[in-house]
C-alpha cells in the first residue's frame, strides 16, 4: 500500500513538474516574441503589436512583468527615443492597472480592449502635442489605437491555443489565422540573416506554401496577401508589391493536385510573372535563394503530419470529406426512391383502369334477365312457339313491362290481374323468376360497386404512397442546409473544455436546428447532460433537448447524442368523458400525437350513435389517422383513407365525425380540420373564439368535405374540443354554441384538466344528469416554454 501511495505521489510530482516546465517555455517564447515586437515600427512611428501582445498575455495569465520588460528591451535596442518613451509609459500604466484589477471579477478581455486603446490614444496625442504634431500624425495615432483593439482579440485566441495545446485536439480556421498573424507580427521586428537569407522571409514563404498546399485557392490567396501587407507595413517591400505574395499563394494552391514540387513551381512562376509586371526587369521581388530554402523546409515536412493535421486538427475539413460521401449516397438513394415511386404510380394506374359501375338499369340488363327466365320456364312450355316465335314482340313487351314495374317498385308481389297473366300458362313462375333474377342483378351491382370503391380507395392510397415517396426523394434531393460555422464552433468549444468529439452535424430546419453529436463513450457519466448541453446552450443562445433521454450507445466506444431545439410553446392537456346512460362504453375516441417537426396534434372522433359499434367506428378513424400522420402522410390523405374505409366497410350506414387540431409548437400557428364535427373554442385572455363547421361526417359521401381554419395562439391560451353530446346537453337554448362560449369564458382556472371537468359538470347540471349521448371534452393549454 505504501509503495502504491509513493508511486502516486511521484506521478503527481512529475505531472506538476511537466506543467511548470511547459509554463516556463510558453513564457520564455512570449518574452522572445515581445522583444521582437518591441523592435517593430510601421509607417515610421507606429507599433500596436507589442502592447497588444502584453494585454493578451495578461488575459491568459502569462507573466506580464517578463513580457513587459522584453518589449521595453526591444524598443531600447531600436534606438528610437520617441517609440521607447511611448512604450515605457504604456507598459508602466498597463502594469499598474493589472496589479489593481487582476483579482477582480471584471471581464479582462473587454476591459483591456477598451481601456488600452484609449490610453494609447492619450499617450500618443500628448507626445505629438509636445513635438508640435500634424493632423496626419493624430490620424495615425487613431488608426494605431483601433488596430490595437483588434490585435488584442486576435492574439488572445492564438495565445489561448498555445496555453491549452496539450489538451486541444482540434483547431478552428479563426485560430489558424490568429496564430499566423502572431508569428508574422513577431518576425516583423526580426533582422536575423543567415548568409544573405532573411529568416523572416523564409518563414513567411514556408507558411504560405503550407497554407496553399493544405487548403484551397482562397486559403493560399488570403495567407499570401496577409503576409504581403505585413511586409509592406514593416517597410521590407513596396506597397505595390503586396499582391506578389497573394498571386504566389494562388498559383501554389492551383498546382497542388500535381504534388509538392509543382506547388513550389507555381509559387516561383507567380513570383516571376509579378516581377516582370511590376519591375519590368529581371530583378526579382522575392529572392530565389529564400524560395529555395523555404521549399527545402516544405519538402522535409512528412506527408503523414500534414494528413494528420487535416483529419485530426481541422474540424471542418474532416466534415467536408465525410459530407461529400454522404452526398454520393444521397444521390443513389434519391434515384432508388424515384424508381419505387414510379412503381407505385403504375400500380395505382392499373388498379383504377376499368373502374365505374353503372348506376342505371339498361335494356341490355333487362334482356339478359328475360333470357334466363325464358330458359328456365318457357323452353319447357307447349306454348313456346306461339309466344316466342309467332308473337315474339308482344310477349317480349309484356315481360319487359313487368320487369320495369319490379325495377321501379310498382310490383312488389305477384298480381294475377297484371297483363302477363292473360296469355301465360305459368304466370306465377314467370313473376317469381323475374323477381329472383332482378334481385340477383341488384346484389351483383351492389357488390361490384363495393369492389370498385375498394379498388378506388386502394388506387388512391397507392397514388398517395407514390407522392409520399416522391416527396421523400425531393426532400433528400433538396439542398440540405448544414450550419458549418456552428459545427466548427461546437467542435472547438468542446475541445477547449476537454471533450473529444468524433462527429458533429448541425442541420437547419424550417423552424429549428437539429444537432447530431458522436463522442467517446463516457461510461455512464452523462457528460451529454452535464457538459455538452450547457455548452451548446452557451454557443447558440438557445435551449436544446435530447431527443432520446436514454444513453444511446453505438457499439462499445461511441455515444450518439441527438439534440433538437426546444419548442417555443409547451402544451398540457386535460380530458373529461361520460358515456350515454344506456351504454357501458363511450362511442367517442381521441388521440394526442406529437410529430418530429414540432407539431402537436389532437384528434377527436364521434362514431354514429353510441355503444360498442360507435366506439369501433370512431376508434378505427382515430387509429388510422394517427398511423397515417406518424408515417408522414398529410392530413387530407389520412381523412380520405378513413372516409374510404367507412364507405366500403359494410352495407349498413357507418360514419364518424373527425375533429383535428394541429398546433405548431415553434410558431403558435393552429390549424383546425373538421369533418362533420361540432365547433371548437379558443379561450384567449380577453375573449373566446368559435371555430364553426358545416360539413358532413366521414363515410357518407364518396368525396370527403373538409372544413379548414387557421388561428394563432400564445402564452396562456386554451383550445377546447368537444363532441356533439356536450352541446346537446342543454336543450333549453337554441344557440348552444353561444351557451358553451359563455361557460368557457366564465371559467377562471389555468389548469386544463380542471377546465375540462368544470365544462362536464355544467353539462351534467343543465341536463339534470340525463345523458342522451356520449360526451367528451378535450382541453389543451398553451404556454411559453421557460
Amino acid at each position: 500500500m505504501a509503495d502504491l501511495i509513493a508511486t502516486k505521489k511521484r506521478t503527481m510530482a512529475d505531472f506538476k513538474f511537466g506543467e511548470q516546465y511547459s509554463w516556463l517555455i510558453i513564457n520564455f517564447l512570449a518574452a522572445l516574441i515581445g522583444f521582437s515586437m518591441g523592435r517593430v515600427v510601421i509607417l515610421d512611428f507606429l507599433n500596436p503589436f507589442s502592447i497588444a501582445l502584453l494585454c493578451a498575455s495578461m488575459i491568459n495569465k502569462l507573466n506580464p512583468y517578463l513580457i513587459g520588460i522584453s518589449i521595453i528591451g526591444g524598443s531600447f535596442s531600436l534606438k528610437n527615443p520617441q517609440l521607447l518613451l511611448r512604450n515605457i509609459i504604456l507598459v508602466t500604466v498597463i502594469m499598474l492597472v493589472y496589479i489593481i484589477i487582476k483579482k477582480s471579477r471584471l471581464n479582462h478581455k473587454t476591459f483591456y480592449s477598451i481601456f488600452v486603446p484609449l490610453v494609447n490614444l492619450m499617450t500618443g496625442s500628448l507626445i505629438f502635442y509636445i513635438n508640435n504634431y500634424y493632423l496626419y500624425d493624430m490620424l495615425m495615432i487613431i488608426i494605431e489605437s483601433l488596430m490595437l483593439c483588434a490585435l488584442i482579440n486576435i492574439y488572445d485566441k492564438a495565445i489561448k491555443f498555445f496555453v491549452d495545446i496539450k489538451k486541444r485536439t482540434k483547431i478552428s480556421t479563426e485560430e489558424i489565422v490568429s496564430i499566423l498573424l502572431l508569428i508574422m507580427s513577431a518576425f516583423l521586428g526580426s533582422t536575423l540573416y543567415i548568409w544573405i537569407l532573411s529568416i523572416k522571409n523564409i518563414v513567411s514563404i514556408t507558411i504560405i506554401l503550407l497554407a496553399s498546399y493544405m487548403g484551397n485557392i482562397g486559403t493560399g490567396a488570403s495567407t499570401g496577401t496577409v503576409f504581403g501587407v505585413l511586409q509592406a507595413l514593416s517597410g521590407d517591400i513596396y506597397p505595390s508589391a503586396i499582391g506578389v505574395y497573394g498571386i504566389c499563394g494562388v498559383l501554389a494552391s492551383a498546382f497542388k493536385p500535381y504534388g509538392r514540387i509543382m506547388s513550389i513551381l507555381g509559387f516561383i512562376v507567380g513570383n516571376s510573372i509579378m516581377t516582370f509586371y511590376i519591375n519590368g526587369s529581371t530583378e526579382v521581388l522575392i529572392s530565389f535563394e529564400e524560395i529555395l530554402a523555404a521549399s527545402i523546409i516544405f519538402m522535409i515536412i512528412p506527408n503523414k503530419k500534414i494528413k494528420d493535421f487535416l483529419t485530426n486538427k481541422l474540424a471542418i475539413e474532416t466534415e467536408g470529406y465525410r459530407r461529400a460521401e454522404v452526398y454520393r449516397i444521397k444521390d443513389y438513394t434519391v434515384e432508388r426512391l424515384q424508381e419505387i415511386s414510379d412503381l407505385f404510380k403504375e400500380l395505382a394506374l392499373s388498379m383504377s383502369t376499368g373502374l365505374g359501375t353503372k348506376e342505371y338499369f339498361s335494356q341490355i340488363d333487362a334482356a339478359g334477365i328475360m333470357e334466363k327466365v325464358v330458359k328456365d320456364i318457357c323452353h319447357e312450355c307447349g306454348m313456346y312457339n306461339s309466344c316466342w316465335k309467332k308473337e315474339f314482340y308482344g310477349t317480349y313487351q309484356k315481360m319487359f313491362s313487368a320487369l320495369c314495374k319490379i325495377e321501379k317498385g310498382h310490383l312488389k308481389e305477384y298480381d294475377k290481374y297484371d297483363d302477363i297473366i292473360t296469355d301465360c300458362l305459368f304466370p306465377e313462375k314467370i313473376w317469381d323468376r323475374l323477381r329472383y333474377y332482378y334481385d340477383l342483378y341488384r346484389h351483383t351491382i351492389s357488390w361490384k360497386k363495393k369492389i370498385d370503391n375498394s379498388r378506388h380507395a386502394l388506387s388512391h392510397q397507392l397514388k398517395e404512397t407514390s407522392k409520399l415517396i416522391e416527396g421523400l426523394a425531393s426532400r433528400f434531393n433538396a439542398n440540405i442546409d448544414f450550419d458549418k460555422a456552428l459545427e466548427e464552433e461546437i467542435f472547438i468549444s468542446m475541445d477547449k473544455i476537454g471533450l473529444r468529439l468524433n462527429h458533429v452535424t448541425a442541420l437547419k430546419g424550417k423552424n429549428s436546428i437539429e444537432i447530431d453529436i458522436k463522442h467517446r463513450n463516457c461510461g455512464g457519466k452523462r457528460i451529454c447532460v452535464s457538459k455538452i448541453l450547457p455548452e451548446i446552450r452557451r454557443i447558440t443562445g438557445k435551449h436544446f433537448l435530447k431527443v432520446d433521454t436514454s444513453c444511446c450507445l453505438k457499439g462499445r466506444d461511441e455515444c450518439w447524442l441527438k439534440l433538437r431545439e426546444a419548442h417555443k410553446f409547451s402544451i398540457a392537456t386535460g380530458i373529461a368523458r361520460k358515456q350515454k346512460q344506456t351504454s357501458f362504453i363511450s362511442g367517442d375516441n381521441y388521440s394526442l400525437l406529437e410529430l418530429k417537426d414540432g407539431k402537436f396534434i389532437m384528434i377527436l372522433s364521434d362514431g354514429m350513435g353510441s355503444g360498442p359499434r360507435a366506439a369501433m367506428e370512431s376508434g378505427m378513424a382515430v387509429n388510422l389517422i394517427e398511423k397515417f400522420l406518424a408515417a408522414g402522410y398529410d392530413q387530407n390523405t389520412a381523412l380520405e383513407a378513413v372516409n374510404s374505409l367507412l364507405l366500403i366497410k359494410s352495407d349498413d350506414e357507418n360514419f364518424a365525425t373527425v375533429d383535428m387540431t394541429i398546433i405548431n409548437q415553434y410558431t403558435g400557428d393552429v390549424e383546425f380540420l373538421k369533418v362533420g364535427a361540432v365547433s371548437t373554442f379558443i379561450k384567449y385572455k380577453d375573449r373566446v373564439d368559435i371555430i364553426r363547421n358545416s360539413s358532413l361526417p366521414a363515410g357518407i359521401m364518396d368525396k370527403i368535405d373538409v372544413e379548414f381554419s387557421r388561428r394563432k395562439v400564445g402564452d396562456g391560451d386554451f383550445v377546447v374540443m368537444v363532441t356533439d353530446g356536450v352541446l346537446e346537453a342543454n336543450d333549453k337554448v337554441l344557440d348552444k354554441e353561444k351557451w358553451l362560449e359563455y361557460i368557457i369564458y366564465e371559467i377562471d382556472t389555468r389548469n386544463p384538466k380542471k377546465m375540462a371537468d368544470i365544462i362536464m359538470e355544467k353539462c351534467l347540471e343543465i341536463s339534470g344528469g340525463q345523458l342522451l349521448d356520449d360526451m367528451t371534452v378535450l382541453v389543451a393549454k398553451i404556454w411559453k416554454s421557460s
